[in-house]
């Protein structure tokens, strides 16, 4: 599922490495819910790794036996960590799942036209009605209207839209649009939706999505599917995007215990810092950024670049990443908190507390010892459609080159 609009894709400051966040080590996250997926990851039959089951009891619906009671939303959470809470606001993590009519998105598409990428006869054209955005697509003298429901992104890449089409917690049935708005401005099509890579369930408006396949789209984008039942879909309890507690678990307990000046064992949540090995934390990460497990066979290759989509799998195929004695995952470079920093002298300092001369077996870069790690071993790279993304296969490169094809500096993720 792709997602991610561009309601405010200035450049935020933010930290290079998770050194200094301490307790605001939240497991399962690092850098933004990414746009889409490979289409072999998008349109793969329900099962087809041999893990339906346990893809549908996912974290964000509630396998673990959490009352709907025991969530007390992130502005609760920002009461006692209002800091965190300020980093979080800029993550693309905190908007993810969003009513499309209310974003700052919606205004900017009203009354736009736009010629269809693959299909000169169709036009498509948006518009906002009293807080609802809606699109229509002609066709000669034909006008069919889709409602456009939620937005579904973090800001930074995209925005894919959705409408429902049935709501019922177990037969959820939604419509992915054709079209996507991308950070750029553009509208193009949806991934997985072009002549030349054409999902199940694809039609003229879009690829309809239901059972699993529309619990998949969303699980990723929120903090909790259903109140009731793992596994489905159910708006009226569904807690959107991805806030504190999809991470920590419930915050009641904690909550109260904090309130009532209880020790600080019993603050602990369900999930925290120091509780989860690198392994471990890779494989929650993966769950919604990807995990080479989920990879099908002949995919992890060094020169399939659409594998920068999925920093998780790219990062784990590195030896930076193999060779740290299981010390390595997502939060050594980054405060998953806050929106990963574009600067890349920020992540010098983490790269070369091991990369340096005086280190007794590490290797120090000959062409930069100390500058430009990850410009020259982890350069963005266009993903598809123009999207960029920095190649978490942590290498070296036999050639660098722009990801723009001609030298230019792409633009940042």
């Amino acid at each position: 599922m792709s997602a991610h609009d561009c309601e405010s894709n200035a450049e935020q400051p933010s930290t290079g490495a998770a050194s200094g966040v301490g307790e605001a080590i939240a497991l399962g996250v690092i850098g933004l819910i990414v746009l889409g997926g490979l289409f072999w990851w998008i349109a793969r039959e329900p099962g087809a790794n041999g893990d339906g089951d346990e893809r549908r009891g996912a974290t964000a619906s509630l396998p673990l036996g959490f009352a709907i009671e025991e969530f007390i939303g992130e502005d609760a959470c920002a009461e006692c960590h209002p800091s965190i809470a300020v980093y979080h606001e800029r993550h693309g993590h905190s908007r993810t799942f969003r009513r499309a009519g209310d974003r700052a998105l919606a205004a900017r598409l009203d009354g736009r036209v736009v010629a269809d990428p693959e299909r000169p006869a169709v036009t498509w054209r948006f518009l906002l009605d009293d807080g609802r955005l809606a699109v229509d697509r002609q066709a000669g003298d034909r006008v069919d209207r889709l409602p456009i429901d939620f937005a579904l992104g973090s800001g930074y890449h995209a925005t894919t839209f959705i409408s429902v089409l049935n709501d019922d917690p177990h037969d959820f049935v939604i419509r992915e649009h054709r079209l996507t708005y991308y950070a750029d401005g553009s509208i193009r099509i949806t991934p997985g939706q072009g002549v030349i890579e054409t999902a199940p369930g694809t039609d003229a408006m879009g690829r309809v999505l239901r059972d699993e396949d529309s619990f998949d789209c969303v699980k990723c984008h929120v903090t909790l599917t259903s109140a009731s039942e793992a596994g489905h879909v159910d708006l009226a309890t569904l807690i959107p995007t991805v806030s504190c507690e999809r991470c920590h678990g419930p915050g009641r307990t904690h909550a109260e215990a904090a309130r009532r000046g209880a020790d600080p064992t019993s603050l602990a949540m369900p999930f925290g810092p120091g509780r989860a090995s690198a392994k471990d934390q890779m494989l929650l990460c993966g769950e919604c950024h990807r995990h080479p497990s989920q990879a099908p066979p002949g995919a992890l290759r060094p020169d399939n670049i659409e594998l920068a989509r999925f920093q998780p799998v790219g990062l784990m195929q590195s030896r930076c990443f193999t060779e740290s004695d299981g010390a390595m995952s997502c939060t050594t470079c980054h405060d998953p908190h806050d929106r990963p920093s574009t600067d890349p002298s920020s992540y010098n300092t983490t790269c070369l507390s091991c990369h340096q001369s005086s280190h007794p077996t590490q290797v120090s870069c000959p062409v930069s010892p100390s500058t430009d790690c990850t410009t020259c071993h982890m350069p963005r790279v266009d993903a598809g459609q123009k999207v960029f993304f920095a190649d978490h296969w942590i290498r070296v490169r036999d050639e660098v080159l722009g990801a723009t094809g001609d030298g230019s500096d792409p633009p940042s993720h």
